[in-house]
């Protein structure tokens, strides 16, 4: 199985790709592309999800 090293594009923090995912094939197209790890991803949709519901 192949993997990438990337650095996160908001904790700074390199995180592993893996073969077969779609940030792998992102990646693999372009290097300079800014991807984010799964925690930062995650914490980014349950805040737009937070504001989106807590708005009046």
């Amino acid at each position: 199985m192949f993997t990438y090293e990337a650095i996160c594009r908001y904790c700074r923090k390199p995180f592993t790709l893996r073969e077969g995912t779609k940030k792998y094939q992102q990646y693999k197209v372009n290097r300079q592309a800014n991807i984010s790890c799964d925690s930062c991803e995650r914490r980014i949709e349950d805040d737009s999800r937070k504001y989106l519901f807590d708005r009046d």
